[in-house]
């Protein structure tokens, strides 16, 4: 089986839908040798800013000379984006020798009880396979949907993350942020620890009574564990003043006043570990920190116009990208060209940017289900936004910079 051969055998498991259960995956996993019990993990959930926050402590780790595997979703240009070790993503070659070999035990689980996995269960299974393999010495991994039914949920991890919980996926997750949280809250292990900047009260709420209920530390960062120094369209600069000490004049390349937290939140992660005894240097933090990279997450990718990619999905991070527009850019005219998959809630998320945009260019995804065309251009025609529409993100593109001039900005969200 040759690379494309294996990617299209993966992609074939797309038709299975979101599996919300954990027997496939455990089921996959023993079949290959159970290497989720091989790693030691960091496992991170959240509405907003776990990509971000996984990135920065994937970052920080290789920084103090560890081995380790990054394991993020969806990606972007790239399928193997995914799956890294030290900022590497897995090979060609590599990929097709491992589905190669795990394609025999994921088809006899056609003929049995659980039937057959997902993608998502497809991808985890094939990442901590790879990892296992590679030897990793720690593995950072990003939660896909929710937590407690989440395919990454079979992991033990040393130190489990909550970023934030906000309304997003309700249709999978529940109506209230108290629901959306315990789904959250279940990947919290006994005796572990939970590093979270959950500032959402009744979030908080549950997430401390899950600790209590299985003697793990509960460890918060919010508004308190870092000093802002500055913010410009080259990143940011703190003192992380957090939960682990104190560290002065930290410095990141990702852009907005939200990636302050989402450091502070990483730094107390690694932090955390040493109540394992794994000590991390504040220098590997410092160079850590300066070396993270995040693509597709208010990435500036040309000027003269300004072209911005950011990966807003919900009403909160679009709150975000609204801020950092308005504090960390100048321009005549905003140009946003956009898409939002299904089950969405594009009526808030368009009420959040739709004061700053001249004309929005709306289309739709080619792998996902997403909001009609019309449904979008007619909510922000609500909002007396130009709008036009194109069939596909490229032709979007090209209108958009089409009627953009040098000052203006083009947001690709």
């Amino acid at each position: 089986m040759d690379y494309n051969a294996a990617l299209s055998y993966i992609e074939g498991f797309r038709g299975a839908g979101i599996n919300l259960r954990l027997d496939n995956i455990r089921v996959l996993l023993d079949k290959l040798g159970n290497p989720h019990q091989r790693l030691k993990c960091i496992h991170v959930a959240g509405s907003n800013g776990k990509g971000s926050v996984c990135a920065m402590t994937d970052s920080i780790l290789k920084s103090e000379g560890y081995k380790t595997g990054l394991y993020t979703s969806p990606h972007l240009v790239d399928f193997r984006e995914r799956i890294q070790i030290n900022n590497r993503m897995i090979t060609e070659k590599q990929l097709a020798s491992l589905v190669s070999e795990m394609k025999p035990e994921i088809d006899e689980m056609n003929d049995m009880p659980v039937g057959p996995p997902s993608y998502f269960e497809v991808v985890t299974a094939l990442s901590l396979f790879y990892f296992m393999r590679e030897e990793v010495d720690y593995a950072v991994v990003e939660v896909g949907l929710g937590g407690r039914l989440d395919a990454t949920n079979v992991l033990n991890s040393l130190v489990c993350v909550v970023t934030n919980v906000s309304m997003d996926h309700m249709k999978y997750l529940g109506d209230t942020i108290e629901e959306i949280a315990g789904e959250k809250a279940q990947i919290i292990k006994k005796n572990t620890i939970l590093v979270t900047a959950a500032d959402e009260p009744a979030a908080r709420g549950v997430l401390m009574r899950e600790c209590m209920l299985k003697d793990a530390r509960f460890v918060l960062v919010d508004e308190r564990s870092f000093m802002k120094l500055y913010l410009d369209i080259r990143g940011g600069g703190f003192d992380y003043l957090g939960p682990y000490g104190i560290i002065r004049s930290l410095q990141i390349p990702l852009l907005g006043e939200h990636q302050l937290i989402n450091a502070a939140t990483a730094i107390s992660s690694v932090k955390a570990l040493g109540e394992y005894g794994i000590k991390i240097s504040d220098e590997a933090i410092r160079d850590g920190l300066m070396n993270a990279s995040w693509p597709g997450r208010l990435e500036v990718v040309a000027d003269k116009p300004t072209i911005l990619l950011d990966a807003a999905h919900n009403p909160a991070s679009f709150t975000q990208l609204k801020k950092a527009l308005s504090q960390l850019f100048t321009y005549e005219r905003l140009y946003l060209v956009t898409a939002v998959s299904a089950g969405k809630d594009y009526v808030n998320m368009i009420s959040q940017i739709a004061p700053l945009v001249h004309q929005a260019v709306v289309t739709g995804l080619s792998e996902v289900e997403h909001v009609s065309r019309g449904d979008l251009a007619a909510e922000y025609s609500k909002h007396g936004v130009s709008v036009m529409e194109a069939p596909d993100m490229r032709k979007a593109l090209d209108v958009a910079l089409s009627k953009a001039k040098k000052n203006d900005v083009v947001c690709v969200a």
